[in-house]
């Protein structure tokens, strides 16, 4: 498939229509983490996007109002999907009090119960080394050497699908280098797919991890995202270099912040 077979229409049924997935699956990741499996009624039939897209799932907060929040799956196969998913419990974290919006309901829902997604577009995509930035508003593929990804916590879901779709792709070159935040090492998702990523891209990706608490076993970087840490780690940004970032609300306006500050232009720093 050829950039110009990508259907970046938002207004296209490929991204307006519903459909129903069931929910077939739901492993613990950790203590307030789940991977959910949800499955089509055709067991051929796939998501069909490009890398960073994601979907949304409809469902209900707590008051019976339906609401509607945004994932990213780590995989798909024909017939299935999977999403890893934090859930915001009541009374655990004192900024959410309520819990999250629809992640209680998710927590709870009966397994082999019928959820209604719909695809969205994103706001990057990449199809063979190339990207469009805000596909929304521009419709021009460009091409970056670097790729600096900057997470925390459940954020690193689109920056795994990008790495992902990157390393597959034989023809690709880019450079990646990842800084993934957390408050400790058990909160940390796809360790080992982004350590086997890492162990046989080893001249394309590089992967740090930083941990607001952690032991003397720790060996990687400590503390909160700053700017003497992406010069450590991040090669000098250019013209080419692309940041994207994903993360909490106070974590995304920090970064913003400090890729500008550490050189990249405005227009190459994507958050999802």
């Amino acid at each position: 498939m050829d950039q110009k077979d990508i259907n970046i229409d938002i207004h296209s049924e490929f991204f307006t229509k519903k459909f129903k997935v069931t929910l077939t699956k739901r492993e613990p990741i950790n203590h307030d983490s789940y991977l959910f499996r949800f499955d089509f009624q055709n067991g051929k039939e796939r998501l069909g996007m490009q890398a960073v897209q994601h979907i949304k799932i409809y469902g209900l907060n707590m008051n019976g109002e339906i609401v509607d929040r945004a994932y990213t799956h780590v995989y798909e196969d024909d017939g299935y999907f999977l999403i890893p998913i934090k859930i915001y419990r009541p009374n655990v974290l004192p900024q959410f009090p309520n819990g999250g919006e629809l992640t209680p309901w998710l927590e709870k829902i009966d397994l082999n119960s019928e959820l209604t997604i719909k695809r969205c577009i994103g706001k990057l995509l990449y199809h063979n080394n190339q990207f469009i930035v805000r596909p929304k508003a521009n419709k021009n593929w460009s091409q970056f050497n670097t790729v600096l990804l900057i997470c925390g916590g459940s954020g690193i879901t689109p920056c795994y699908q990008l790495i992902s779709a990157i390393c597959n792709n034989p023809n690709d070159n880019t450079q990646m280098i990842l800084l993934y935040a957390n408050k400790s090492e058990q909160d940390i998702w796809l360790m080992k797919e982004l350590k086997d990523l890492q162990d046989k891209h080893k001249d394309q990706l590089t992967v740090h991890y930083t941990l607001d608490k952690s032991d003397e076993k720790w060996n990687g970087l400590k503390g909160f995202v700053s700017l003497e840490m992406m010069t450590s780690i991040f090669p000098k940004a250019t013209e080419t270099t692309l940041g994207v970032l994903c993360g909490p609300k106070p974590m995304n306006k920090l970064v913003l912040s400090l890729y500008e500050q550490f050189g990249l232009k405005k227009e190459n720093i994507v958050k999802f």
